[in-house]
């Protein structure tokens, strides 16, 4: 049988196709593009429509790539920028209107536990580490050490960059003020039992830091997945990409492009991360919610 999974995340949209093989599946086909889709929402309330005919668009591909490739189910989920925008469910009906896809706005606790369940299927992990899941609208904690405690906080990265970074590059005073309110947010965590156990980050921040470290001219998740930076080269990373303007970050080789001006808020938001659980390293999973939503239909026998 062939699945496959939509994440309509508020800066990405993914894509992931499988084929199920009694209780595990293999990938076949992934997809992914930046839209940008909760571009404005801080300040408007609502999605714009060309952000979300642009998102559209991209759906419509994948829709068109899973009938290629036979796909029998499709499980589309929504995440910050949808849950939030006052008209989420205005997106939501042309979403289906023009797929034929019901899509599910999900909580934050809902993404947290489906990145959960991605990252510890795709690491094969045992209990004992914190999962940290940085998107556009919001980013989610999971600790998974002496039961599982989960929690979003509402500091993605586009909603970071369009509320505090107006500068390119950003001026020491923008900096400052974004590591202010992440480690505000942070210090709301309830979750001391995983200081000092396995750090690790999943969603495009963490798989771009990986490739640009890596100087990776063409995107390879093999390699990504797994991957381990530390946290001074991290800092030494921060530092280099905070000196950048946008341009010049677009020519790093592993940079994704429209993610580079996001890309200052997401190096704060994992260093400022991996120093709060006082670790000194971050695994970097190319699973996370996309595989979590399929594990979790498989979990309750709807693959």
């Amino acid at each position: 049988m062939r699945l496959a999974s939509v994440d309509i995340g508020t800066n990405t949209v993914r894509l992931l196709v499988v084929e199920v093989r009694g209780d595990s599946f293999e990938w076949l086909a992934t997809d992914r593009a930046v839209v940008r889709l909760g571009e404005g929402l801080l300040k408007t309330g609502r999605l714009k429509d060309e952000a979300m005919r642009r998102t559209l668009d991209v759906l419509k591909r994948f829709q068109r790539r899973c009938e290629e490739l036979k796909v029998e189910k499709v499980f589309a989920v929504a995440t910050a920028a949808v849950r939030e925008a006052a008209n989420g469910d205005v997106f939501v009906k042309m979403v289906e209107g023009e797929t034929g896809w019901r899509v599910k706005v999900i909580t934050g606790e809902e993404e947290a536990y489906f990145t959960y369940l991605g990252v510890k299927t795709g690491l094969d992990l045992e209990d004992g580490f914190v999962v940290f899941d940085i998107g556009g609208g919001s980013t989610e904690y999971i600790c998974a050490c002496n039961g599982l405690k989960a929690k979003s906080l509402g500091m993605g990265v586009v909603k970071l960059t369009e509320e505090f970074v107006h500068s390119d590059p950003p001026l020491p005073e923008e900096v400052r003020a974004v590591e202010d309110r992440v480690r505000e947010l942070l210090n709301t965590l309830d979750m001391r039992e995983c200081e000092g156990k396995v750090v690790v980050g999943t969603a495009g921040t963490p798989t771009t830091l990986a490739a640009i470290d890596m100087k990776m001219e063409k995107y390879d998740p093999k390699r990504v997945h797994g991957y381990k930076l530390s946290l001074f080269r991290l800092e030494e990373m921060k530092s280099w990409l905070l000196s950048m303007t946008s341009a010049e970050r677009l020519s790093i080789p592993g940079m994704e492009k429209g993610r580079e001006d996001l890309i200052v808020v997401g190096v704060i938001i994992v260093v400022e991360t991996l120093k709060f659980f006082n670790a000194d390293e971050m695994v970097v999973s190319e699973w996370g919610i996309r595989e979590g939503v399929i594990v979790d239909a498989l979990n309750r026998g709807e693959g």
